[in-house]
């Protein structure tokens, strides 16, 4: 009993000094199947639990970032690809040729 009072004991310790949520990488383990290399994100206690088993390990800033960064662009995408299956287009429009009138017009009322 006294094992599994420790194990418990070192969780709460190491969920104590996570932040709420944390993002976590799988670690290779072919003895359990496991694959190395995913990005997760979990809550503290979830995550304790993982780092306890040494499963997983910490990500870093740049890990973190660049599963942002390809995330971002799935949905930038996927929202494109959405409008293309709806019909519809966006042009790009230089800001300065849309609010100033054209020279020959300046002087003219447009009605």
């Amino acid at each position: 009993m006294r094992d599994l009072k420790k194990y418990w004991r070192e969780v709460r310790e190491l969920e104590r000094s996570l932040p709420t949520f944390v993002w976590l990488m799988s670690l290779d383990d072919p003895w359990r199947g496991l694959t190395g290399g995913v990005l997760a994100e979990a809550p503290a206690e979830q995550g304790a639990k993982l780092l306890h088993a040494k499963s997983h390990r910490l990500a870093t800033a740049e890990e973190i970032a660049g599963h942002m960064e390809q995330r971002s662009a799935a949905a930038r995408r996927e929202f494109q690809e959405s409008l293309r299956r709806r019909g519809i287009t966006i042009v790009a429009v230089e800001e300065t040729a849309a609010t100033e009138p054209a020279a020959k017009d300046r002087g003219r009322n447009l009605r």
